[in-house]
C-alpha cells in the first residue's frame, strides 16, 4: 500500500510546478508566511554608527582617569571609585549629531544617539550624581578595577549587528517576524519570495446542497478555505452535487491554478470526482488508498485541464490531509521538511485504542499541565475534538508481519507531534 510519504511526493509533484517567485513589499508579508526565493545581503552596516545603549553621559575614558578620584564602598562593602566632578556641556538625542566633546567634559546622551567625537564610552545615568539630567556637573561612581575605566562601555559599535555586504537572509528559509525585522533594519523594503497558486476549493456531495433531504452543513470548505487564506492563497470556494458533468463544467469555468476537492474519491456508487475523471478523456488522476488513518482515500493529478488534489470527504480526514500534503507543498518546503513545529512527547496513559495494522495513525491531543493527552477517538468525523486539540500525534505503523511484529507504542515512548496552535 502507498505510504503517506509516497503520496506526499506525488502531491508535491502536482503543486511544485505551480510555485513561482515574486518581489513583495515587506509590509505585505506581515500576515503571511512566505519562503524566501533569493538570498539577501545587507547594503549597510547595522548600526550605521557607534551609538549609546543607555540614557546617560558620553565621555572619554581618559577624562575619567584624569579627573579627581576617591575610593568608597557600597552598602554591601564592595570597593568603588568616584570620579569628578565633571562639567556637562549639552545633550545628544537619538536622531541628532552632537558637537565634538572637549577633553575633561561630558555630554548628556540618549539611547540610540550617535557617540559624538571626543567620546568613547557611556555612563548610565544611574551611576551619576545627581542622577538627573540638566545638571551643570556630575560625579560618577563605578566599581573599582585595576585597569580603571576602559573605552567602549555601553557603546554599540558600528556594524556590531550586521556588517555591510553580509548575507542576512538565506534563500529557502521561511520568513519569520524576526527575519522581516532584520530586512527592515538593513533598509531593505522588498523581498523575492515564492508565490502561491490560485486555488479553487470544491466541496462535493448531494448532502451539502441546500435542498438535500438528508443534508449536512458543509464544514470542509470553511476549514480548508481558512487554512489556505491564512497562507495568503487567493482562494475561491464552491459546492457541487454528485453530478460529474456539473463538476467538470464548474472547474472549467473557474479562474484557478489548482483544485482542492473534498469527497467523491472513495468506493461508493456516487464518487463524483472519480466519475468526472472517467468522463474527461485528458484526465490524468491517480486515486489510491494510502496507509494512513484518518485520510485513507486520496487522489491527485490533473482533471478538467487543471492540477488537482482530491481529499477525503470526512472533515478530520480532509483537514489532516491538508496538513500532511498540501500545506507543506504550498510553503515551498522539501518533501522531508516538517511544516509545523515538531516536538516529542509521552502520552498520558499511553494509547487509548490499538493502532491500525500497517498504517500511520494521526491522532489529536491536547497539552495539559500534566502532559499530552489524546482527545477524542481516531474516527474521522470528530471535528469538534480537532478544534480542541493543540497537537497532532503521529503513531507509527505497527508491523502486520507476525514474524517481525513491531509492538504498539507504550506510555514510555516519546512520539512525534506537530504543534497546531
Amino acid at each position: 500500500m502507498t505510504t503517506a510519504m509516497m503520496h506526499r511526493r506525488r502531491v508535491f509533484e502536482t503543486i511544485s510546478p505551480l510555485l513561482d517567485t515574486q518581489t513583495v513589499p515587506i509590509g505585505d508579508l506581515l500576515d503571511t508566511p512566505r519562503r524566501l526565493a533569493v538570498s539577501v545581503a545587507s547594503p549597510i552596516d547595522v548600526p550605521g554608527f557607534d551609538n549609546s545603549s543607555m540614557d546617560g553621559y558620553a565621555v572619554a575614558a581618559s577624562t575619567l582617569r584624569n579627573s579627581g578620584q576617591k575610593q568608597d564602598q557600597d552598602p554591601q562593602g564592595a570597593h568603588q571609585t568616584v570620579y569628578g566632578p565633571i562639567p556637562v556641556r549639552g545633550r545628544v538625542a537619538a536622531g541628532a549629531i552632537g558637537a565634538e566633546v572637549a577633553t575633561g567634559t561630558a555630554v548628556e546622551i540618549m539611547t540610540g544617539a550617535p557617540l559624538p567625537a571626543g567620546t568613547d564610552t557611556v555612563i548610565a545615568i544611574e551611576a551619576t550624581h545627581p542622577a538627573q539630567f540638566e545638571s551643570p556637573e556630575i560625579t560618577i561612581t563605578l566599581p573599582s578595577t585595576d585597569a580603571g575605566p576602559q573605552p567602549g562601555a555601553f557603546v554599540r559599535p558600528r556594524g556590531s549587528d550586521v556588517a555591510a555586504g553580509a548575507t542576512v537572509l538565506t534563500a529557502g528559509l521561511m520568513l519569520t517576524p524576526a527575519h522581516l525585522g532584520v530586512a527592515a533594519a538593513c533598509g531593505i523594503t522588498a523581498l523575492q519570495v515564492r508565490t502561491l497558486p490560485r486555488v479553487l476549493v470544491v466541496s462535493t456531495g448531494d448532502e451539502i446542497t441546500a435542498d438535500a433531504a438528508a443534508g449536512i452543513h458543509d464544514a470542509n470548505s470553511i476549514t480548508l478555505g481558512a487554512s489556505l487564506r491564512r497562507l495568503g492563497v487567493d482562494t475561491t470556494i464552491i459546492t457541487v452535487p454528485d453530478d460529474p458533468q456539473a463538476l467538470l463544467d464548474a472547474v472549467r469555468a473557474a479562474d484557478c491554478d489548482l483544485v482542492v476537492s473534498t469527497g467523491g474519491i472513495s468506493k461508493g456508487a456516487h464518487e463524483v470526482v472519480k466519475l468526472a475523471a472517467a468522463l474527461d478523456p485528458e484526465a490524468a488522476m491517480v486515486f489510491e488508498p494510502i496507509a494512513m488513518q484518518p485520510g485513507g482515500p486520496q487522489g491527485c493529478g490533473t482533471l478538467a485541464g487543471t492540477a488537482w488534489v482530491a481529499l477525503p470527504g470526512n472533515p478530520v480526514s480532509a483537514l489532516i490531509s491538508f496538513e500532511m500534503f498540501i500545506r507543506p507543498a504550498l510553503l515551498g518546503l522539501t518533501v522531508d521538511e516538517e511544516p509545523r513545529e515538531t516536538e516529542y512527547h509521552r502520552l498520558l496513559g499511553g494509547l487509548d485504542e490499538a493502532p491500525p495494522s500497517g498504517k500511520l495513525q494521526v491522532r489529536r491531543a491536547v497539552m495539559t499541565p500534566e502532559g499530552l493527552a489524546l482527545i477524542g477517538g481516531s474516527r474521522s468525523h470528530l471535528l469538534h475534538n480537532y478544534a480542541q486539540s493543540t497537537h497532532l500525534v503521529f503513531i507509527p505503523p505497527v508491523d502486520s508481519d507476525s514474524n517481525a511484529n513491531q509492538p504498539a507504542p507504550d506510555a514510555d515512548d516519546r512520539l512525534k507531534t506537530w504543534k497546531i496552535t
